[in-house]
């Protein structure tokens, strides 16, 4: 008989996938400098080391687990529908949000930026208007997209092209867990191209296909997300906690340029280890998540369109802030303001979107 993911386990990611997308957010706020932490060798101080803990080390444990999870539904969802009609679906789920989401990002953020100073996103081609620099802002194309966090959506695309060929390796014994190592090695060392460097199969971060076959793997052994073992589970967050703390430590210590091989294998450690960590919490608020877990279940059906409009949200509400106050304090008043307000005006715009939407469909299905 084949293996069908347990209620249990689609109910646990259900509840993590809001906190994983509220972790990915973390990346893209304005009022945290991170990069500048990176590049120089910085005092070790608590400001300088929370700073780049939320952004380069917490905020990385959101895609490689959803990628993962994707790859683990994938072969489920290959066997109800057939590869031509997934790709119908996944095309409807990825394709048209990253067309339209970044078209979004460029009339509002990126078309009036670059008009008032050339500097902005100087990457791409967007004013004055350029069709080939509008298409590499909207598909990812070889650049990263308008919407930066949108990368994310070609390359997992990207996963359901190849998933007949990453399903067929993934099925024969030894061959799939060297092809594991082939894939993290091209994680650690960026080699970003899958086979042949050709688009799209070229990868913005290979992190994404290597967690996709790992889910795919996992899947087809039959291995269930969730750990039952509560001790093992507090131990493995631990794990995280401790992983993620270390190697800010030494992000914040030590300039990048000048370590970048130690920076290579703590990005991938950092990841790897999130992957077990957020599966772990996962299990946790399946189990006994109490009013946290009901609140991520309420919160869930919004997640994707949180993950859509964040970058928007959070461009346009740093403006606005920065223009009526003044950069945020981080460790005062108003930098807890600012994180608590810029996370609550970009769920709230996702909440409104998602619902306004919803009964636009709802009455043109009506009227038809």
């Amino acid at each position: 008989m084949s293996f069908v993911p347990p209620p249990q386990t689609s109910a646990a990611i259900t509840i993590i996938r809001p906190l994983l997308i509220l972790f990915m957010m973390l990346a893209h706020l304005f009022a945290l400098d991170s990069d500048s932490l990176l590049l120089g060798e910085s005092p070790l101080s608590v400001s300088n080391w929370l700073t780049v803990f939320l952004k380069s080390a917490l905020a990385k444990s959101g895609v490689p687990l959803l990628s993962l999870i994707s790859g683990y539904l994938a072969v489920h969802s290959l066997r109800n529908y057939g590869y031509f009609r997934l790709l119908g679906r996944k095309g409807a789920r990825l394709v048209w949000p990253l067309i339209w989401a970044n078209l979004l990002y460029i009339v509002l953020i990126t078309y009036p930026g670059q008009a008032a100073d050339p500097n902005f996103r100087a990457d791409l081609s967007i004013y004055p208007f350029d069709a080939y620099g509008w298409l590499q802002a909207t598909f990812a194309f070889y650049k990263l997209p308008a919407n930066q966090p949108l990368f994310f959506l070609k390359d997992l695309f990207t996963c359901f092209l190849l998933l007949p060929l990453l399903l067929a390796v993934a099925r024969i014994k030894y061959v799939n867990f060297a092809v594991m190592l082939w894939m993290a090695w091209k994680c650690i060392y960026l080699d970003s191209v899958f086979l042949i460097p050709v688009y799209p199969l070229w990868f913005m971060r290979f992190d994404i296909v290597f967690a996709f076959y790992t889910g795919i793997v996992l899947f087809l052994h039959s291995k269930d997300l969730l750990i039952e073992n509560r001790t093992l589970n507090f131990a493995l967050m631990a794990l995280f906690l401790l992983v993620a703390t270390l190697a800010s430590a030494v992000y914040v210590r030590y300039p990048k340029a000048e370590y970048l091989t130690l920076f290579l294998w703590l990005d991938f450690t950092v990841k790897v280890v999130s992957v077990v960590g957020c599966i772990a919490l996962m299990s946790v608020l399946q189990s006994g998540g109490g009013a946290i877990a009901a609140g991520l279940r309420r919160l869930s059906p919004y997640a994707y369109s949180m993950f859509l409009t964040h970058a928007v949200s959070f461009r346009l509400f740093h403006r606005a802030w920065t223009t009526l106050f003044g950069r945020p304090e981080f460790f005062g008043l108003s930098g807890v303001l600012y994180l608590l307000m810029i996370f609550v005006v970009a769920t709230a715009a996702a909440i409104g979107l998602r619902v306004a939407w919803g009964r636009l469909v709802t009455r043109a299905s009506s009227s038809a």
